[in-house]
């Protein structure tokens, strides 16, 4: 039997969201796959004449009032995990981007970050250092290693200066 498309449609996001953390965009981007795929359309019926964008945002909306989608622990627990990764701060904010964060709420999120520790990348730096035993390294080739890893100039100047 056929369920109301909203209803069909809000199930799959909730499954997705068992599966993946994902933002809202990830989440609309899904949700648009969705309503693609011709399968959709024979276990659900859309009404005639809906605006399937106006449908996709009630969902996400209903998603966020529920508390089902929560992007400030996501965009956390990815940050936590990129930062041990020692990723710079550069390559967090494109991986963050490319997760689907809005680019502002990427960089209040890491202005945050150096406001609590104005330390970080440099931290990351020299951890990054030690566990890729760089430390024997000639000054310009490890230089060299760090700019190919993203870590900013200010950075690499004060590690290297120390």
């Amino acid at each position: 039997m056929k369920k109301d498309a909203n209803e069909y449609l809000f199930n799959e996001a909730v499954k997705y969201l068992g599966k993946y953390p994902a933002t809202r965009k990830k989440i609309k981007e899904y949700l648009q796959k969705k309503i693609k795929n011709k399968k959709t359309y024979a276990r659900a019926i859309f009404p005639e004449g809906v605006n399937k964008e106006e449908m996709i945002d009630g969902i996400v909306g209903r998603l966020d009032e529920l508390k089902i989608i929560n992007e400030g622990h996501f965009i956390e627990s990815l940050f936590n995990y990129y930062q041990q990764s020692l990723f710079s701060i550069r390559k967090i904010k494109n991986k963050l981007f490319q997760k689907g964060f809005d680019q502002k709420d990427i960089n209040e999120f890491i202005d945050q970050k150096f406001y609590e520790n104005p330390q970080l990348e440099i931290e990351i730096l020299k951890k990054y250092i030690i566990k890729k035993k760089l430390g024997k390294l000639e000054e310009p080739d490890l230089k060299k290693k760090l700019y190919q890893q993203s870590f900013s100039e200010n950075s690499i100047f004060r590690v290297i200066k120390e």
